[in-house]
């Protein structure tokens, strides 16, 4: 089979500020701290796509084959954000409830989505919760105490901390580097941080 000899014309690449919106409309995300914890670019790099309206293809072609999303949507902005002609299974994508710890709430922020090989080798990561600038996976079928971080729940407030099971049914949980002991009963684990 022989190839035309036709020249290839550049595309009309949309970066910049269209690029950057694409990203966060593909992880369902408002604000480019969030999207910068999810595609582990620093704030400033995207400020200077912005600036000056620069197409990062090497970020394009991770999150394409990260979440399944079509690259004619996210460079040129056409066509829908996913092939329809593949269904969720086909394109190998799963969505994980996403979440936001601020101040004692937990506040849900929609669902991310992810490769479901990347899944499948993490059959732990059930949750994606933001806390303090970081990007945390939580295991929310495991609730029981044994030692580790957990996301807790007490009196009306939800945190992380490190909570520890020894002998003769005694809990303690960490606070600011104290360890304080808690009635079992007292506290809700949503579920356990993995590393």
């Amino acid at each position: 089979m022989e190839l035309s000899q036709h020249k290839i014309e550049p595309f009309d690449y949309q970066g910049g500020a269209d690029f950057i919106n694409r990203l966060k409309e593909v992880y369902s995300v408002s604000h480019r701290m969030d999207l910068s914890n999810i595609i582990g670019v620093s704030n400033g790099t995207m400020s200077t796509w912005r600036t000056r309206n620069q197409t990062p293809f090497e970020i394009a072609v991770r999150v394409h084959l990260a979440s399944g999303v079509s690259l004619k949507w996210l460079l040129l902005g056409e066509g829908d954000m996913y092939d329809s002609s593949k269904s969720a299974e086909e394109s190998n994508q799963a969505q994980l409830p996403y979440a936001e710890l601020e101040y004692g709430e937990l506040t849900d922020k929609g669902t991310l989505l992810f490769d479901t090989k990347f899944l499948d080798e993490n059959p732990e990561y059930e949750m994606v919760l933001k806390y303090e600038g970081k990007t945390l996976f939580v295991d929310t079928s495991n609730t029981k105490i044994i030692s580790g971080r957990y996301l807790v729940e007490f009196d009306g407030v939800t945190s992380i901390n490190e909570l520890h099971r020894i002998p003769g049914e005694k809990i303690y949980m960490n606070f600011n580097g104290k360890d304080i002991a808690v009635e079992e009963a007292q506290i809700k684990v949503l579920g356990k941080l993995n590393k």
